[in-house]
């Protein structure tokens, strides 16, 4: 009894030795979270835009330009800056759509001579201007993402606020004026856009669209002699804006 019992102790002790000399098993790797754009964001954006607009009398009268002319303003390129809030959702692996809502503040500026008429006063040129002070938007989108970069298409509703000015021509008899109108136009928005996350969840965006309000027809008044007069302007909007998102949520790993 006394041998098996030596005998047995023997087996295990080896058997624990051998076991302390197989290599140790290394523990599985932490699975990593996948990245998605789910989620909601804050943001930023700075830029430049430009303007056209074309001023046009109303049906049946010529202050400013024959009968189915217009007179066009082309405006410089100016600085559109503000900020924006939006959410993501992430589907189908590389789809995302959103919704999303932004403010410019901007100073979209263009002055023009009338080409037709010279002027109702002698050495005084008719001119015409507009300057956009603002620009908002609800718009979707729809983008194809690879990991951290994301292209999309997007469209929506646009406003803008604008004031015009049509100077030194003949609203009376031999009398010469100089009226103004304001107005907050509704149109719509379309453009396209690419987003980075460089950092967890921050990310940079580069983004152009294009901003159409069709012809609205204004009252402009002198407000020197209360005359007033009906002119129709139509103006298009281009912008190309850089912006930073901080998101919350998403952008995981």
């Amino acid at each position: 009894m006394k041998k098996v019992l030596l005998a047995s102790a023997a087996v295990v002790a080896s058997g624990a030795a051998l076991a302390a000399d197989l290599p140790t098993k290394a523990p599985l790797p932490a699975r990593v979270a996948p990245f998605s754009w789910s989620g909601c964001y804050i943001g930023v954006h700075a830029g430049a835009g430009w303007s056209r607009t074309d001023f046009g009398d109303a049906p049946g009268f010529s202050f400013i330009a024959p009968v189915g002319q217009v007179v066009e303003v082309d405006s410089g390129t100016s600085f559109v800056g503000g900020g924006q809030v939006g959410c993501d959702y992430q589907f189908a692996s590389n789809w995302v759509i959103g919704l999303a809502g932004d403010f410019s503040w901007a100073d979209i500026d263009g002055q023009a001579v009338d080409p037709f008429f010279a002027g109702k006063t002698v050495g005084v040129p008719l001119t015409v201007h507009s300057r956009t002070d603002f620009l908002a938007s609800a718009t979707g989108r729809l983008g194809y993402a690879w990991d951290r970069y994301l292209i999309y298409a997007k469209g929506g509703v646009a406003w803008s606020h604008n004031k015009y000015d049509v100077n030194n021509f003949n609203c009376f008899i031999f009398v010469s004026c100089y009226s103004n109108a304001s107005d907050t136009s509704v149109g719509w928005t379309a453009g396209a856009g690419f987003e980075w996350s460089f950092a967890p969840n921050w990310s940079v965006l580069f983004e152009y669209a294009h901003y159409e309000f069709g012809t609205n027809s204004l009252t402009f008044t002198d407000p020197s002699n209360g005359r007033s007069n009906i002119f129709t302007v139509n103006t298009d909007i281009d912008v190309v804006k850089m912006g930073v998102n901080y998101r919350f949520g998403g952008l995981l790993r």
